[in-house]
């Protein structure tokens, strides 16, 4: 979901049923369809939203000509500084990794692959441009630390850099450090499959040309990034990307901008694609579903998951509250052409333990199996 709101069947002949199954982890819970075919060529794919850990609307929603404006955004800044520290990424990720070696996914889609820098003490305050280098938390490279601890081989496949911000953070009434986010889409690939099994290559990445501006002087970019794909005689495109939020009808519609030049750019191509992502667009109609119709309909794909509500957002900020319940369904794999079908699909939002935090995000991941005849 994005940083500026937090609120808010078909045919069964290509699944054998819907079922609640337990995975790792204290109450974990999955929802799976699934068929066995033979003789057909495999992939495993996932997208999850790592999700930052904290709310940006105090920042994004502030008034520059508001007198008090510079009081407010050290306040602001402060406050979703420590929440992104106290979702404790580090325990998010190790439990995270272990849903993933557990399922042996060959290329994942993350979005939300933050890193956290600081600069102390910093220079935004007075003006000065010194970005700040100090890292704090990588979560690719947690993440990727986590994999392999659990016995996970992965590599950086295609990455893009979204939005880049940093901003200035009272520590004290006298003194003042920068705190830089950047944003970044990542794939990764397994790596430890035999020799000539699944190979990638042409990594792109790019930043959609519609972007979200703020009333504090910046804009909230979203991008994309690929590869190509050769598993054992065939070939195909793999896409991973994260749209705008849905905003007000005053604003443009910028998430339909983003999703059109997807499908110009990356997509537009002869290859089978395989498109996965945080789509901020709701499959069951609920949520900014124009986007999902243009993109199954319009842009010719389908859907993966074809049985059940599937929902895959909704946990609160704090990642603390048991009672909220998920939404929308947002996190989606989409595929076309190549012959492909799904033989399996999983929505998988496990609690990990018993107090914050307690899922892996506020997002769950959805892992697919695809055949390729």
């Amino acid at each position: 979901m994005a940083l500026l709101q937090r609120t808010g069947f078909a045919s069964l002949k290509r699944f054998t049923a819907l079922v609640v199954i337990a995975i790792f982890g204290l109450n974990t819970t999955g929802w799976s369809q699934g068929r066995t075919d033979g003789g057909k060529r495999d992939i495993d794919v996932a997208t999850i939203n790592l999700y930052v850990g904290a709310d940006f609307t105090p920042v994004v929603t502030l008034d520059p000509s508001d007198p008090n404006f510079g009081l407010k955004l050290l306040g602001a800044v402060s406050t979703i500084y420590n929440n992104i520290v106290a979702s404790n990424f580090p325990l998010r990720a190790d439990a995270l990794a272990r849903q993933i070696v557990a399922r042996g996914s060959d290329l994942i889609a993350l979005q939300e692959v933050t890193l956290i820098r600081r600069q102390s003490p910093g220079d935004a305050i007075a003006g000065g441009t010194t970005p700040a280098t100090q890292v704090q938390v990588d979560y690719l490279a947690v993440l990727l630390d986590a994999l392999q601890r659990h016995g996970g081989h992965y590599a950086v496949a295609a990455q893009v850099q979204d939005v880049d911000v940093e901003v200035p953070m009272a520590v004290s009434p006298t003194a003042f450090d920068d705190v830089r986010l950047t944003d970044r889409d990542v794939i990764l690939v397994r790596t430890d499959l035999p020799p000539g099994h699944l190979r990638t290559s042409n990594p792109q990445g790019a930043n959609f040309t519609a972007a979200l501006p703020l009333p504090i002087g910046i804009s909230v970019l979203r991008g994309w990034c690929s590869v190509d794909v050769q598993l054992r005689g065939r070939s195909f495109r793999f896409i991973n990307t994260h749209l705008e939020d849905r905003l007000p009808p005053t604003l443009p519609d910028i998430q339909g901008m983003q999703a059109l030049q997807l499908l110009a750019g990356p997509a537009g191509t002869t290859m089978p694609v395989v498109l996965a992502g945080d789509f901020n667009s709701d499959a069951n109609g609920n949520y900014s579903s124009a986007t999902y119709g243009l993109l199954t309909s319009g842009g010719g794909f389908t859907d993966a998951w074809n049985v059940g509500p599937g929902l895959t957002w909704g946990h609160d900020e704090l990642l603390a509250d048991p009672s909220v319940p998920f939404l929308y369904r947002l996190d989606l794999i989409l595929f076309r052409g190549g012959n492909f079908e799904a033989a399996d699909a999983e929505v998988v939002d496990p609690q990990i333990g018993a107090t914050r935090p307690l899922w892996f995000s506020d997002h769950a991941g959805v892992f697919a199996k695809l055949s390729i005849q």
